[in-house]
């Protein structure tokens, strides 16, 4: 078993909400729970970053998607490659990210 950590940039004041309660939002890059691999790019999203350290099947038993945070690459903009150095995020519904709060190994703000 390997251990994932899927971070989380946030401006909440209370942080032990988004880690038991992570709720999906409308976004430039549509409706749900972003997190990273990535600290950095986390730490660019909010002045508070929390983590969930999952097992590595849970990207696989649960409907997540990694891809590069800027999708200009969707539209033939810039190439995938320019894209993916800007930071991946971890795209995943609602119900997953509720499911990554529940059946986490640990969770707490950085």
């Amino acid at each position: 078993m390997s251990i994932i950590k899927l971070y989380h940039g946030t401006n909440a004041s209370n942080t032990n909400n988004v880690i038991d309660f992570p709720k999906a939002t409308k976004n430039i890059n549509g409706f749900g729970f972003y997190a990273t691999r990535d600290i950095g790019v986390a730490r660019l999203y909010g002045s508070k970053v929390v983590c969930w350290e999952v097992e590595d099947t849970f990207m696989d038993e649960y409907i997540t998607l990694e891809r590069p945070i800027d999708q200009r690459y969707t539209a033939g903009l810039a190439t995938y490659e320019e894209c993916v150095a800007g930071g991946m995020e971890v795209y995943m519904p609602s119900n997953a990210a509720i499911h990554m709060a529940d059946e986490c190994l640990d969770a707490y703000e950085v």
